[in-house]
């Protein structure tokens, strides 16, 4: 399969986690699957894990946020984006990366936490490109169940 996480996922999925997200990501890579990803939606997981909160959360260093990234990069199938692509039934502009990802990757599934993915018309367009969106428990569910 192929898979686009969201960038929720692969903030949570980092080196030092423990967690679901991080279950997940080394399910994905270990069973076959392709990531998928673009360097947009890298960058987005870089910014939002230097937040403040999230630092103090996870203590990622520079070198970390780093090594994550060059991480991500080489295990990813990379997407280049149309900067001129919209999707003007999202709610969220920014979650459009991660719909474009998903299309031009042509992405068996988009895992995602985000409920605004879960909007029938989000819904309706991704299964006419055979986008299945599933949450990362649910995909975590159906990987080891394959």
């Amino acid at each position: 399969m192929r898979i686009v996480p969201d960038a929720t996922v692969l903030i949570r999925a980092h080196n030092r986690s423990r967690g679901l997200a991080r279950r997940l990501l080394h399910e994905i890579l270990t069973g076959g699957h392709r990531l998928v990803l673009s360097n947009e939606m890298i960058a987005e997981v870089m910014r939002v894990l230097r937040y403040p909160h999230f630092q103090n959360l996870y203590g990622l260093s520079e070198s970390d946020l780093l090594d994550y990234t060059q991480f991500l990069q080489s295990v990813a199938d990379i997407v280049i984006l149309d900067p001129q692509y919209r999707a003007p039934f999202l709610r969220d502009p920014n979650d459009t990366d991660v719909l474009q990802t998903a299309e031009h990757g042509e992405a068996d599934i988009l895992c995602t936490n985000d409920g605004d993915f879960f909007d029938e018309a989000v819904l309706s367009f991704c299964a006419a490109r055979g986008i299945a969106v599933c949450t990362e428990k649910t995909l975590l569910e159906k990987i080891r169940t394959r």
